[in-house]
């Protein structure tokens, strides 16, 4: 998020892209990155304007590496047309490839949008005890590609998640006009790791906070059909976590019927450095957010230095 100084409106900037979607299927794994990075800026508060791209491959002249690329490119315009953002430029990177073969392709996106009101920039995270938590859209069992099969399994395949381009449109203009509104206390994107994952987030606070919030999470009625797996960890696109104010809770509902968009109350924030919770049908999970936070922020200094 940037501030301009001397004016009242502010930049949303993301970038996004999951090879592992791109390498499944190239023309909606492309459109995916496009969706999700329309999504991050829009759960800031942020209409999307435009974006650039960095389109990254092995040798073209191979032909499946030339299909992923065009097919890529089509993604990408298909995307740009449901959410009106043009791409302004961006570059292409070919011959990435080692002896062991090329790279997944990744279509890395950057994405700009507008806010009106900086002053309504929407954090994207959970801070305020007693705000209710809202799940936006719907989760379906599509755990193709997801990042729980590569982590658990080491496994890379099946068939990525749905894109709903007339529908991640909708929630989109749900998000910026609930963050107009001012309905909306906080919101986090519902992408790579799933559900699970963003309301762990939520919970957890940025890394540069000193503390994080406990959530308690009832998931009981949510997608009733799915099993514990599918609900926690599915990458399901078009979905986001928001926190409102409970006395703002039926506003945004009606806000959310009128993009049919998915609505579900989950649960409760919590005390400062208080406990995720989440009750499943089958299961419950407690853990001390600031034990989360502590595996999360120091995941990637304990890696560099093994």
């Amino acid at each position: 998020m940037l501030r301009i100084k001397g004016a009242r409106i502010g930049v949303a900037v993301t970038t996004d892209c999951n090879a592992r979607f791109v390498y499944l299927d190239p023309r909606a794994g492309a459109a995916m990155a496009v969706a999700e990075a329309a999504r991050n800026v829009s759960v800031s508060g942020g209409r999307p304007l435009g974006l650039t791209d960095c389109l990254n491959f092995g040798s073209p002249e191979r032909p499946s590496v030339y299909f992923q690329f065009r097919e890529a490119c089509r993604g990408i315009a298909d995307a740009c047309r449901a959410f009106d953002a043009p791409v302004t430029g961006g570059n292409v990177s070919f011959y990435n490839e080692s002896p062991s073969g090329a790279v997944d392709p990744t279509p890395v996106v950057g994405m700009v949008g507008l806010l009106e009101r900086v002053d309504r920039a929407v954090p994207s995270h959970a801070h305020v005890p007693g705000d209710r938590v809202v799940i936006l859209g719907d989760t379906k069992a599509e755990l193709g590609g997801s990042a729980y099969w590569e982590a658990v399994f080491d496994f890379s395949g099946g068939e990525p998640p749905a894109v709903d381009l007339p529908g991640e449109r909708r929630l989109v203009d749900c998000l910026v006009e609930g963050g107009q509104q001012g309905l909306v206390r906080s919101a986090h994107d519902c992408s790579d790791g799933g559900l699970g994952i963003a309301l762990a987030e939520v919970a957890m606070g940025g890394p540069y906070q000193e503390r994080g919030y406990g959530l308690e999470i009832d998931l009981r009625n949510h997608a009733p059909a799915l099993e514990s797996n599918d609900l926690l960890f599915s990458e399901s696109h078009g979905r986001a976590v928001i926190t409102c104010v409970p006395e703002n809770l039926g506003k945004a509902e009606t806000l959310a019927r009128r993009y049919r968009v998915a609505f579900y109350v989950a649960g409760t924030v919590g005390e400062s450095d208080g406990t995720f919770q989440v009750r499943l049908r089958d299961a419950q999970i407690s853990a001390a957010v600031a034990g989360l936070r502590t595996v999360y922020f120091t995941a990637i200094p304990k890696r560099m230095g093994d």
